[in-house]
């Protein structure tokens, strides 16, 4: 990982620490939290689904590890690499969207490759 990543995903993971404990402390001191307003559009896509995108452009098997990296760079989303790669495995034992190539690998299954 560049160092410029690194800082970049530190300053990241500080922010929504800081975030977080300056909710708590106006939750603390009974000051209400502001409202956020309504979200329009599309609410943000999962992991999952994000991983299928990525898998679909790159058309190979990636390890969990590529993902993790792939999901920060293109879509700034910070995952931890046990639980992407939970989510993944639980879809691919069920036959569904993927399947596992190798250790900690997936790909996508193929159209007539699902199970039915």
């Amino acid at each position: 990982m560049k160092n410029e990543e690194f800082k970049d995903i530190l300053l990241q993971v500080v922010e929504l620490q800081l975030e977080y404990q300056l909710r708590a402390v106006r939750q603390l001191r009974g000051k209400a939290e502001p409202a956020l307003p309504p979200r329009r559009g599309r609410r943000r896509q999962s992991l999952v689904d994000l991983s299928v995108q990525i898998l679909t452009e790159e058309r190979k098997p990636l390890h969990v590890d590529d993902l993790v990296e792939l999901l920060q760079k293109r879509f700034g989303r910070l995952t931890d690499r046990d639980a992407l790669s939970s989510a993944l495995a639980k879809k691919a034992r069920a036959g569904i969207i993927f399947r596992q190539t190798a250790p900690a690998t997936f790909a996508l299954i193929d159209a007539g490759e699902q199970k039915a």
